[in-house]
């Protein structure tokens, strides 16, 4: 090799080199195949067609999820088309102007043309899911709120997804509140309290107190603190509290301190159901709160007991009572007989003859064997004394009778010792022939000494 040849290779060397080192460079700069763009060409038709279909089912939802899963893959968007950007600026106007339910459910409507014309359109759905809270329509905010967090592309603040779920929450029980309320108003029973609880308690916002159960629980609470000046000062302040939560039964305070002035009263069981209304709200001091409850739950079972045990000693000291009685009516019977010599004392329209100033008249009562008889010289022949029963104290005849001169034909007499043995007391019912009742009247007859 020549000197001249050796000079050229020397040359040729570095500008060898330097091709080598620049060409990985001009490889990684050369534009790659261009396969996404005809990928995303085909995924933009596919959407098309989807949404002519989904133009014609507006109500399929597979379809109109497929739409939103399709177009959140397509960079950029698709384009909203100038129909439904026409329709969301014209329920943006009514929106505007809304006043009522009906209002705010027309531009609702306008937001859904909006969404179903460009189902990726997310501020559509949001603005429906806004407009049916507003109308108070929950479904339809929850169904249009679903529709918006699918088509709602990254970057998007979640919070207001979030705010407007917390604010559907806020209004829908806020509704409820006051449908319970009026419901609770109308029949306060004990499920109508519990579901206004739940409520108040699921509400972000609690409710405001009324001021006419502030007022109520003012009054009770200064009726309760003076019941050692005046006891029935309990009573009026449990009305007071219990006026307070017929229109605030989901305050819980008034609870706690009416089930305290019960437990005082002794009402263990009034007491123990507010505590456990009060334990619904979540208070503080649960704990302790159940512990009392325990409590009461024991003083109102010693409370029974001593009930039943004073009940018991009562009905003894009752049977007590009249078995002494039943000795003495004994003793007295075995004193006084009904036998002896008797005169009626005169009443009106007497069946009886004789009297105090007339001894030869008197009736003669008398126990032979087993029968009794009474007697009479002065009585009509006419009239005849059957059927004499004695048991104890009482006396019981009939007189039986066919004169003409009396309408009568039968005297049921009845009567009873006194109890110092003197006097036979009773009434005398009379019955014609056909045993029709002709006369009912008092009799009464006299010992004679």
């Amino acid at each position: 090799m020549n000197k001249r040849s050796m000079l050229f290779g020397l040359l040729l060397f570095p500008l060898l080199c330097a091709i080598v080192a620049l060409a990985p460079a001009q490889i990684a700069k050369r534009p790659s195949p261009s396969r996404p763009l005809v990928s995303d060409s085909a995924s933009r038709n596919q959407l098309a067609a989807y949404l002519a279909d989904f133009q014609k089912h507006p109500d399929d939802l597979t379809l109109r999820k497929e739409i939103v899963e399709l177009a959140a893959t397509l960079n950029p968007a698709p384009a909203i088309s100038p129909l439904a950007r026409d329709s969301f600026a014209r329920a943006t106007a009514r929106m505007k102007i809304a006043s009522s339910a009906d209002d705010f459910k027309a531009a609702a409507r306008l937001f859904e043309q909006a969404a179903v014309q460009a189902p990726w359109y997310a501020d559509a759905d949001y603005s429906a899911a806004t407009a049916c809270a507003k109308a108070a329509d929950y479904d339809g905010a929850r169904r249009n709120m679903a529709f918006y967090q699918a088509a709602v592309r990254p970057g998007v603040d979640p919070n207001l997804a979030e705010d407007l779920r917390s604010d559907i929450d806020s209004q829908q029980a806020a509704q409820q509140f006051q449908q319970a309320l009026g419901q609770f108003a109308a029949n306060p029973t004990s499920g109508a309290r519990l579901q206004i609880i739940k409520i108040a308690q699921a509400m972000k916002t609690p409710p405001e107190i009324p001021e006419d159960a502030r007022g109520h629980y003012v009054m009770a609470s200064v009726l309760a603190n003076s019941v050692e000046d005046n006891p029935t000062y309990a009573k009026r302040a449990v009305d007071e509290y219990n006026a307070a939560l017929l229109t605030a039964p989901w305050w819980g305070d008034v609870y706690k301190k009416l089930a305290s002035v019960q437990t005082a009263m002794g009402q263990y069981d009034e007491a123990i159901a507010n505590l456990s209304y009060y334990l619904l709200i979540k208070p503080a001091d649960a704990r302790n709160t159940q512990d009392e409850i325990y409590r009461l739950k024991a003083l109102g079972q010693k409370a029974a007991d001593d009930e039943a045990a004073k009940q018991d000693q009562e009905l003894k000291r009752k049977l007590r009572l009249e078995q002494q009685q039943n000795k003495l009516a004994d003793a007295a019977v075995s004193s006084f007989s009904i036998e002896g010599r008797w005169y009626q004392v005169s009443t009106p329209s007497s069946y009886f003859v004789g009297g105090e100033a007339n001894p030869e008249c008197d009736y003669e009562i008398k126990h032979v064997g087993v029968r009794w008889t009474i007697s009479n010289t002065c009585a009509r022949r006419a009239w005849m004394i059957e059927d004499v029963e004695v048991q104890a104290r009482n006396l019981s005849f009939r007189i039986l009778g066919h004169d003409p001169a009396f309408p009568f034909g039968e005297v049921s007499v009845t009567f009873t010792l006194s109890s110092d043995g003197r006097a036979l007391e009773g009434q005398a019912n009379a019955y014609d022939k056909t045993f029709n009742t002709v006369g009912s009247h008092p009799a009464r007859w006299m010992r004679r000494d």
